[in-house]
């Protein structure tokens, strides 16, 4: 299945095509200020590890099959990536307080709303598995187009971090769960735009409060 169908990466490049350079400009100003280069990693770890705790909790009504396991594992490995490299960037011990990540609440928030919006829009009779992938799905397109744009930011700075690895596996992730909600009967091109819709609201908003950089003295 392809990633650049109507309601995928092509999509979300399309209704993102405002955000590319005052994100791209944010990245860069925050590779060169280590302080909080490093709490914006911590930041995209406690998301990753957001992502991977609803992974678990979502499923534990039903069946934990390999694949949903091995999306868990990674999405964990993820959340471990981006804090050992924080710690590195920081040169201390970093939690998830306020002091040593971005808007952590809002953060928080952004995956909340968007798990209990995707569920109101689902009928009440589905398979248990079918919200989870839904909000992975829309998930993995966002992580897709950011950590493209940041890998490429990483590069030009010259930093020796690299999203290469991780953004293989954020791609193989994402035809998985759009074939696995086909085999479920779910129709992709009828349900996937509204649910990408509602992501691209919350993620601006999210992104706001991301944005926010102290003054320098």
């Amino acid at each position: 299945m392809s990633l650049n169908g109507p309601w995928t990466l092509s999509r979300i490049e399309k209704t993102s095509a405002d955000l590319v350079e005052p994100v791209r400009h944010h990245l860069t100003a925050l590779c060169g200020r280590p302080e909080e280069h490093a709490r914006f990693l911590n930041t995209l770890s406690l998301l990753e590890h957001i992502g991977s705790r609803k992974i678990l909790t979502s499923q534990s009504r039903g069946p934990l099959d390999c694949e949903t396991l091995k999306h868990l594992a990674e999405e964990a490995r993820h959340a471990f990536f981006f804090k050992r490299t924080a710690e590195r960037v920081a040169g201390r011990p970093l939690d998830y307080s306020d002091g040593d990540a971005v808007m952590p609440a809002a953060a928080r928030m952004y995956f909340g709303r968007l798990d209990a919006g995707i569920n109101r829009m689902l009928a009440d009779e589905i398979p248990v598995e079918v919200p989870y992938l839904y909000v992975s799905m829309v998930v993995e397109l966002r992580a897709i187009w950011a950590y493209r744009l940041y890998n490429d930011v990483l590069v030009d700075s010259g930093l020796n971090i690299s999203l290469k690895g991780l953004l293989a596996e954020e791609e193989l992730h994402l035809p998985q769960m759009a074939e696995r909600l086909v085999a479920l009967g779910e129709d992709l091109d009828a349900t996937v735009p509204a649910f990408a819709r509602l992501e691209d609201a919350l993620f601006r908003g999210l992104w706001r409060s991301l944005a926010v950089l102290p003054t320098v003295h």
